[in-house]
């Protein structure tokens, strides 16, 4: 995959998640502008990597046949790849205003189902990780807020207290290690059996990229109502 093909695959991913955006504003027109935008980014940069290759003129027949069957797979991958954007930006604008987005279990499935198709296309190692940067950022700074936010008083010395706000002020810009984390919990009597299990799995996500205990995802997000320091 070349340079152009990696802007166009990378603007139309951008061009999605800003159409997402303004879905789930109510702006229909502009996420509907920017849905066939992305379409159209997409379409292109998977054009040009069907015909990146002459078609030699002694074998024009044989090599004719093979690039229409190559193009006839990518637009069923487009058009799955179309149908699944659609139903994801159809369901964020009716979720709008009504319910709190995916559960995490949902949201771990249309991560797959995207990659799905997205790695059917071709999708180099590179610009995978590229299109998961930003979806396991929040999911690590889950984590954090899981370890470090809590519901009750916490008897921390004051120092340690401004420290932990700052972990949690700069979370987005820096996001604390798991190591971290674990050392300002035990320095201040705060390493509980729920944190050791939490902060395995915070290691194990940041180190695999993937959940340790898949079935726990449905209850962090209770557990940060209940976990105490």
């Amino acid at each position: 995959m070349n340079v152009i093909n990696i802007v166009f695959n990378l603007g139309s991913i951008a061009l999605i998640v800003i159409s997402g955006f303004y879905g789930v504003n109510d702006n229909i027109p502009l996420a509907i502008l920017y849905f066939f935008a992305s379409m159209a980014f997409l379409f292109v940069a998977n054009l040009k990597s069907i015909i990146k290759d002459k078609v030699p003129k002694d074998d024009f027949e044989n090599e004719a046949i093979a690039l229409i069957k190559k193009t006839e797979v990518t637009i069923i991958e487009m058009q799955n790849l179309a149908k699944l954007v659609s139903k994801t930006a159809l369901s964020l604008i009716k979720r709008s205003g009504r319910l709190d987005g995916y559960p995490e279990e949902e949201q771990e499935a249309l991560k797959e189902s995207f990659l799905k198709l997205l790695n059917n296309m071709d999708l180099s190692d590179g610009d995978r990780e590229n299109v998961l940067e930003e979806y396991n950022k929040f999911i690590e700074i889950d984590y954090v807020y899981l370890l470090l936010e809590s519901h009750i008083a916490i008897n921390w010395p004051k120092e340690e207290l401004q420290k932990r706000r700052e972990l949690l002020r700069n979370v987005t810009s820096t996001c604390p290690s798991p190591e971290r984390i674990e050392e300002l919990l035990n320095r201040n009597g705060s390493l509980s059996n729920l944190h050791k299990d939490i902060l395995e799995d915070f290691k194990y996500f940041r180190k695999y990229n993937r959940y340790r205990r898949p079935e726990m995802i449905s209850k962090y997000k209770e557990l940060r109502k209940t976990i105490n320091l």
